[in-house]
């Protein structure tokens, strides 16, 4: 009895060493904004085998429960435009977006062929960001593994020329939409008439109605809530001047 308190004693020990080791010697049960944040950058040293630093402390949170999380901005060393959130818990989940970087080159690729040669389109923006997701990629599966997964999104930003009807960039918006449906990639889609003027925006989820009616409706939605927005700065610039005086 004695001889297997021992050798469970020494499992017991070299699996602890194992979870701290495992990590650059930061076990995941963290107790501190500091310790989670050295337990992120270990944890990402060894998942994706380069070096990082944090941009920025979204939020850490001690809960009543004993559950103890964080959410940070990170970005790579190597390349500091290549940026990540991250969640991370003291039970030993662990989320990153980092992953889109092996395939970001490919998917962008794909999609810029959707927005070129259309002489509507002024000039477009692409970012392929990846979901904070628990997935273990290593770069060595296929694009098409990956696009099948889905755990990534194309922020875009279209530029038309500016000038038309509503019902004239319905009709451009309806024939760009119905590309973006056919190509299979997620997009988060945003259409300008200029630097500031939003006119209409799309996400995953509401691509596969690409009707010119449904467009002009979401279009004066849209256009609603920059009212409102308006509104409210005036209304705010309105009680300071007030409060001035």
């Amino acid at each position: 009895m004695r001889y297997k308190k021992i050798v469970l004693s020494i499992i017991a020990s070299v699996l602890g060493l194992g979870l701290l080791s495992g990590c650059g010697g930061y076990s995941h049960d963290f107790n501190s904004s500091e310790e989670a944040q050295k337990y992120v950058l270990a944890k990402l040293k060894d998942k994706y085998n380069e070096e990082f630093t944090i941009k920025e402390v979204k939020k850490y949170k001690e809960e009543k429960i004993g559950l103890n999380w964080i959410s940070v901005e990170v970005s790579s060393k190597e390349n500091s435009s290549q940026t990540s959130t991250v969640y991370a818990r003291n039970t030993g989940l662990f989320k990153d977006g980092y992953h889109v970087y092996y395939y970001s080159d490919e998917i962008e690729e794909l999609a810029t062929p959707l927005f070129q040669d259309k002489p509507f389109i002024r000039n477009y923006q692409l970012e392929v960001q990846g979901h904070t997701t628990t997935t273990e990629w290593n770069g060595k599966e296929s694009v098409e593994e990956y696009l099948k997964k889905r755990e990534y999104e194309i922020e875009t930003s279209i530029y038309l020329n500016d000038g038309k009807t509503d019902e004239e960039y319905a009709e451009e918006i309806s024939h760009i939409m119905q590309e973006i449906v056919e190509s299979n990639l997620v997009f988060n889609i945003s259409v300008y008439t200029n630097d500031d003027n939003i006119i209409f925006y799309s996400l995953p989820e509401q691509h596969s109605q690409p009707d010119v009616e449904v467009i002009l409706e979401k279009m004066e939605d849209v256009r609603s809530l920059q009212e409102t927005k308006e509104d409210y700065k005036e209304w705010k610039k309105q009680n300071q001047n007030n409060a001035k005086d």
